[in-house]
């Protein structure tokens, strides 16, 4: 197997549609791996990290696994950043998985012994990387822990709107209708649901500045050094690829609520919501995540993801735990 060690965006670019390739066909895929999500965090959070991206190809030049990762403070870790990246992990090929697990460690020990460490963060609980690092990393000079830091529920969606409701619990059921009731007593609500780019460029703004005004520690969200620009990069990379919604909901003119998701192949994410304190009573946040879940039961999305958090109303939408975890390597 070779190896070769990417430090440029550039470097990335020239392998843009093999990482496609190999992300589509993987078994363990989702949007927080594709080329446009890391690049659109680079641009704006990378500080003093160097790239480290490696990517191992077979005999024949075929991409068969990637480990998109980078060096900072002496350590070395996923693209990534607690705040808003929330699945990690290496991209794989079912056939060939323990060999690149294998070859990574190798890799690792040979060329970053002078490290201080490998921090992996958000691996869910499904990923074949809990097996095998664990596994093989005493053969090649690592102690590996692993730890639970948080869950990310997931809901598996039926094949019907009727058979969702059918399956929540019975309370929750009633709740949902009662809150849904009270919202539509409002007479000049509608919403909006917007995946043309041009048209997200500008309603982006409307759903940052009502996402700024809703609470001191998500005002305090936005004013960390680029994350207006990463939201509005990475919003404008994914309508590119239709991987990007932005629901509106709308009092007449004035937005009261946003709701931002990320669809992906067969799942739905949840990314990021928001609403006018004003309109609490009116539930409007809950009234956008029930209207995303009715239309992705109806385009055959197989799983709504709520991502990572354990808010309550999450599992009021019937989702179940998706556990996620840290692993720590140390050398001997």
């Amino acid at each position: 197997m070779k190896i070769e060690r990417i430090v440029s965006l550039e470097g990335l670019r020239r392998i843009q549609e093999k990482w496609d390739n190999l992300l589509f066909s993987s078994e363990h895929k989702n949007v927080f791996l594709t080329q446009e999500w890391f690049v659109s965090w680079w641009k704006y959070f990378s500080d003093n990290a160097s790239l480290e991206v490696l990517v191992f190809q077979d005999m024949n030049k075929h991409l068969i696994g990637i480990a998109p990762l980078m060096m900072k403070n002496k350590t070395l870790q996923f693209i990534a950043s607690q705040e808003v990246s929330d699945y990690c992990d290496f991209i794989t090929k079912k056939e060939t998985r323990k060999q690149f697990y294998e070859d990574l460690l190798n890799y690792m020990m040979l060329n970053y012994s002078d490290t201080e460490g490998i921090e992996l963060i958000n691996v869910d609980q499904s990923s074949p990387t809990l097996i095998f690092l664990p596994q093989l990393a005493e053969n090649y000079g690592f102690t590996c822990t692993c730890r639970e830091i948080e869950v990310a529920p997931i809901l598996t969606l039926p094949s019907s709107y009727e058979s969702y409701l059918e399956q929540l619990v019975k309370k929750s059921r009633n709740e949902l209708k009662r809150k849904l009731k009270r919202m539509k007593s409002l007479a000049k609500i509608r919403t909006l649901k917007i995946t043309e780019p041009q048209e997200l460029k500008v309603r982006t703004e409307d759903f940052i500045k009502l996402h700024q005004h809703s609470s001191d520690a998500k005002a305090r969200f936005w004013q960390k050094e680029g994350m207006n620009d990463f939201f509005r990069e990475l919003i404008y990379r994914f309508s590119l690829k239709g991987w990007v919604e932005l629901n509106l909901l709308l009092d007449e003119d004035k937005v009261i609520a946003a709701l931002l998701n990320f669809s992906f192949l067969d799942r739905i994410y949840f990314y990021n919501s928001t609403f006018d304190r004003k309109y609490a009573w009116f539930s409007p946040g809950l009234f956008l995540f029930h209207q995303s879940l009715k239309e992705a039961i109806q385009e055959r999305k197989r799983e709504a993801d709520f991502l990572r958090g354990d808010e309550r109303y999450k599992y009021n939408f019937g989702a179940k735990d998706n556990k996620i975890f840290q692993l720590l390597l140390r050398t001997d």
